[in-house]
């Protein structure tokens, strides 16, 4: 505990009894000094709790809230006795509408505690506190009024409305006080122990003051100034006080101890037991009062009997709670820390619940705003029904796994790696949990790890594997007609020699763009390594159709090229293989089309040539006379 708080709260109630009696002879600046300070503690008390509710630091903020409610009532009766004592100079009465903000102030303690208690206890526990106080004060009422005030009502000229005011003093100061006690004497050390002891504390200050209030206002011995004002702000200031010290600090789970749950238990009936002896003592024994007597020991009896057998139900009862919870808290865990997103959606489709990871996917800072959406509107149109037919499936009791596309608020599209499983209760699918997983990187990755491996580095044509295994896929398909085109560039080797490396690359990935530019979109050029490109084309009606695609070729290839300020020049040797006629698998047919290449740079470079033997007819391997084509 912060033993400045103390030190200030023992030093104000220090001025204030300095102050009367220092002016104990001067009734007006006595009067004057304890008004004010009346007013300056409750409005320290009020600002404690009012920065620590406003900084929401409160773990229990509407207990606090009701407590700061109770202690507003009081700071506002002692403001108006301030202005009704010291301003205006009138006499407050005994019995007056003052009574009632203190009044009001008692019953938002005592409903502050009614709903703290409920808070960290079972309804069924609430209601049996409520019923043992209320059992409680009307015992104690009965006894105060037959020995004290009765007595006291005996001596003075006092209305009804007036003993039922000052009445309410005690009854509400021994509700407060059986409430506070419930709490202190159930914890075990810890935060909240200090708490409720600082507000038991300031509880019993404030109960002796109204005691002896109480016996002041009978005795007509009260007067404004009196020994018991400063017990009030030492009060409110002690209660404000564990608040701001203890108010924030994190809820702890307590069970009342057995012994103390005896004491409680059984305080209700003692208190009756006393109550009806002395009444028997008061009114004599005859047959109704034995009979009256022997009633209701055998209704107690049988009402504990019930009580106890209720106990040992509620405690196993309380004991799988527990178990329960202690499962529900592993689950909670589970799913709210799990790093993935997870979810459950009903059977409609709307989010039941879903973790932190799954609403920032969706674009949530919060997830309780994801909570009732549906679930489609986060699903990219094209895979909408997909994820519907996996749902037919979830519905029968299958669990299912699949990639979806994923629409966030934000407008980001994420593919995801889903995992649904059917929540069944009782055999029947309720509704969905869910897992997802963000392969959005892990896509791109192997998109990227894929283009590399079937694509050249340097020009971005596919390579020499994806250029084969088209060719194999088309004679898999049973292509009518294909050509490959196989192509060297003529030049190339001294360009690359004299000039380097660089300006070698730079000019393959001009020829690279004019190869892909000079073909159709359903053609294929590829790197074969090197300066040597490959072509493939297909669906074409005749040969001169290849022919006119060979020609454009030769020509786009062999314009000039400028490459860091240089013209370079190279001119294409192209072989051209068809199938089925020159072969009919993949390496036959680009022997077939580097033989016709070949031949072609034999013959002068700088065009085209069909595989053709010296007759016009297909060559076989062993066979080297070609037709040049000019070009």
């Amino acid at each position: 505990m912060n033993k400045r708080y103390l030190v200030f709260i023992l030093f104000i109630t220090a001025i204030y009894y300095v102050w009367l009696f220092s002016f104990e002879n001067d009734d007006w600046a006595k009067t004057l000094g304890g008004n004010v300070l009346s007013i300056v503690a409750p409005g320290i008390a009020g600002y404690w709790l009012l920065r620590a509710l406003l900084a929401n630091a409160m773990k229990q903020p509407l207990f606090w809230k009701l407590i700061f409610t109770g202690l507003s009532f009081y700071f506002l009766s002692e403001c108006l006795w301030f202005w009704y004592e010291t301003i205006l100079g009138q006499e407050i009465p005994i019995a007056g509408f003052l009574d009632f903000f203190y009044v009001a102030q008692a019953f938002c303690y005592i409903l502050a505690l009614v709903v703290r208690f409920k808070q960290e206890h079972k309804a069924a526990q609430t209601v049996r506190m409520v019923f043992d106080m209320l059992i409680t004060m009307t015992v104690a009422v009965s006894f105060i009024w037959h020995f004290i005030i009765r007595n006291m009502v005996g001596e003075l000229e006092a209305s009804l409305f007036d003993l039922l005011v000052n009445l309410c003093y005690p009854v509400s100061d021994i509700g407060m006080l059986l409430a506070a006690a419930t709490f202190f004497f159930g914890l075990n050390e810890s935060h909240a122990k200090k708490e409720m002891g600082l507000i038991l504390l300031g509880l019993l200050v404030q109960i002796t003051a109204d005691i002896l209030y109480l016996s002041m206002i009978f005795h007509n011995g009260y007067e404004s100034g009196n020994i018991t004002d400063p017990m009030y702000i030492l009060s409110t200031l002690l209660i404000a006080l564990a608040g701001h010290l203890y108010g924030g600090a994190p809820s702890e789970s307590h069970t009342m101890s057995k012994q103390m749950g005896i004491v409680r238990f059984s305080l209700p009936y003692i208190g009756v037991i006393v109550l009806f002896a002395f009444m028997l003592f008061y009114s004599g024994f005859n047959a109704l009062t034995i009979g009256a007597s022997i009633s209701i020991v055998l209704l107690m009896i049988r009402q504990a009997v019930t009580l106890v057998e209720n106990q040992r139900l509620y405690d196993q009862l309380l004991q799988r709670s527990r178990e329960l919870s202690a499962n529900e808290q592993r689950y909670r865990s589970l799913f709210d820390y799990y790093p993935e997103a997870a979810f459950s959606i009903e059977l409609d489709g709307c989010f039941q619940s879903v973790n932190q990871a799954a609403a920032n996917l969706l674009g949530f800072s919060n997830e309780k705003d994801v909570i009732g959406l549906h679930s489609k509107s986060f699903i990219a149109s094209k895979d909408q029904k997909k994820v519907l037919e996996h749902f037919s499936f979830l519905l029968k009791g299958s669990a299912r796994q699949y990639e979806m596309t994923l629409c966030s608020r934000t407008g980001d599209e994420l593919i995801m790696s889903i995992t649904n499983i059917p929540i069944i209760v009782d055999g029947k699918v309720i509704g969905i949990y869910g897992i997802g997983k963000d392969v959005t990187d892990q896509k791109k990755q192997h998109r990227k790890m894929t283009h590399m491996a079937y694509h050249d580095a340097l020009t971005g044509l596919p390579n020499r594997l994806f250029f084969n295994q088209k060719i194999a896929s088309l004679v898999l398909e049973k292509e009518k007609a294909f050509a490959v085109l196989y192509m060297d560039l003529d030049g190339f080797k001294a360009i690359n020699d004299t000039l380097g490396h660089d300006a070698g690359d730079a000019l393959l990935v001009s020829v690279s763009k004019r190869l892909s530019a000079s073909l159709r979109s359903s053609d294929m050029a590829a790197r074969q390594g090197g300066d040597e490109f490959t072509a493939l084309v297909s669906g074409f009606t005749d040969r001169e159709e290849v022919e006119r695609i060979a020609e454009r070729l030769l020509r786009s290839v062999s314009k000039p090229y400028y490459i860091d300020g240089r013209k370079l020049v190279v001119t294409p040797s192209i072989g051209i293989a068809l199938y089925p006629q020159d072969g009919e698998d993949v390496d036959e047919l680009l022997k077939k089309a580097d033989a016709a290449m070949y031949e072609v740079k034999q013959s002068g470079k700088g065009a085209y040539q069909f595989y053709m033997n010296k007759k016009g007819e297909p060559l076989h391997e062993t066979t080297l006379g070609f037709r040049r084509n000019d070009f």
